[in-house]
């Protein structure tokens, strides 16, 4: 009897859960933001619907000005003068990794803009994606019903 209860709570439990689907258009340089709303918000907001029961699945679109805090050879590019990052860059790296780690994230970045900053395919975290462009990787999410979060 004690079985079959846990198994139709289980059933029941499964049945009920969902995929919340989220979409991040990450488009913020301020380290402030990024820190709270990006690498405290995003996992913060996953790990309340996982512990509902459910599922979570992210997608990140990076643009604007936070090319930045993706690049792993600063040196490279216009954002080596940027003590600030350089001082914080381990430790966001870390959480990053940590970040992509434990939930499902894909993080796509905006190719038109990396090659109007000057970034390489190899100055980039080997774990974030080129894709076209950012209105191409916005609307791709949002069509396979991603809901659309921004950070500006």
């Amino acid at each position: 009897m004690r079985l079959a209860f846990i198994l139709l709570f289980l059933t029941v439990t499964f049945l009920f859960a969902e995929t919340k689907k989220i979409m991040v258009d990450l488009k913020t340089g301020n380290m402030d933001a990024f820190t709270t709303q990006f690498l405290g918000g995003v996992p913060g907001t996953a790990d309340y619907f996982i512990a509902q029961g459910d599922s979570v699945e992210i997608a990140v679109v990076i643009h604007g000005d936070a090319y930045k805090f993706f690049v792993q050879n600063l040196e490279n590019t216009q954002y080596g003068v940027d003590q600030s990052l350089a001082e914080n860059q381990e430790k966001l790296h870390k959480r990053l990794l940590e970040i992509t780690g434990k939930y499902k994230v894909t993080l796509e970045i905006c190719q038109v803009g990396m090659n109007k900053r000057g970034i390489l395919t190899e100055d980039i975290y080997p774990f974030v994606k080129p894709i076209k462009s950012a209105m191409v990787g916005l609307v791709k999410w949002q069509s396979k019903g991603y809901t659309y979060i921004p950070l500006p």
